[in-house]
């Protein structure tokens, strides 16, 4: 936990400070097409992704010049080392608080996970009173978990190859009642189970709701293997932070990756 303890430490020397210029603007993006000799391995439902969509919602993973995504796949190298030093191939990101970011995070590093040339990833949103990965994908509307979780479809018609090659995504296309107690059944359980064991290569990466904000994430967490913290820079305070150290103290923490940092922070290698 001294990770956490470290970031507590930076929120504390952060607090009344100067918040500097964002580290991003949108631009704009053309993106090459596909290679003819790659054109065999590419899904045939891969769903293309709008570029400019992507920029408005801080996803940098199409776009290999944005210093941003350099960021995120060293986040992705340190991960995947700690995760592959255990065996673990199921990771949750949760944040002490709204607005901290962490679904930006759980999209770019699970891209960034895709374009590793041994693995693959599949993305889950499981921030089931929140969900916003298909919106910030803009991703279209069609089966999603809502219709698995109802026993209405198979997971994998649900699934959706997305942008890239080896990225697929388990959208959550609407909020579900007793989010909680869906969590904490032995449905999902099975579920992430069956998702992880489906491919060797394959990385989940499960979109959760802040910690602090209800108990989903404590209902789940037992049936995954490890969780990344994403701490917002001036978003998330002492309190969240102290507070979500105390409920995830039994569980795998991974890490914490600091969040929205002043462009100084940035520089320095934080996310």
């Amino acid at each position: 936990m001294e990770r956490i303890k470290l970031a507590i430490e930076r929120a504390r020397a952060q607090a009344g400070a100067p918040q500097a210029a964002p580290a991003w603007e949108p631009r704009t993006i053309d993106l090459p097409p596909l290679p003819r000799e790659t054109m065999d391995a590419v899904p045939m439902d891969l769903v293309r992704l709008d570029p400019f969509h992507l920029q408005q919602h801080r996803i940098v993973g199409l776009d290999q010049g944005n210093p941003l995504r350099q960021s995120f796949d060293l986040l992705r190298t340190q991960v995947l080392q700690r995760m592959q030093e255990h065996g673990w191939r199921t990771i949750a990101v949760t944040s002490p608080s709204m607005a901290s970011g962490k679904t930006v995070v759980s999209i770019n590093l699970a891209m960034s996970i895709a374009h590793h040339p041994s693995k693959t990833s599949l993305l889950v949103d499981f921030d089931l009173r929140r969900p916003s990965v298909a919106t910030y994908l803009g991703l279209p509307v069609g089966n999603s978990l809502n219709e698995v979780l109802a026993g209405e479809v198979d997971v994998g018609s649900a699934i959706v190859n997305a942008g890239i090659p080896g990225f697929q995504v388990l959208a959550t296309q609407h909020r579900v009642t007793g989010a909680a107690d869906v969590l904490a059944s032995d449905g999902v359980s099975h579920l992430i189970k069956g998702l992880r064991d489906a491919s060797p290569d394959r990385i989940v990466v499960i979109d959760l709701p802040p910690v602090t904000a209800v108990d989903d994430v404590i209902a789940v967490l037992p049936r995954v293997d490890c969780v990344l913290v994403v701490i917002g820079s001036g978003s998330s305070t002492t309190r969240e932070i102290e507070e979500t150290k105390r409920h995830l103290a039994r569980f795998n923490v991974l890490g914490v990756a600091v969040n929205m940092a002043p462009l100084t922070m940035a520089n320095s290698g934080y996310y």
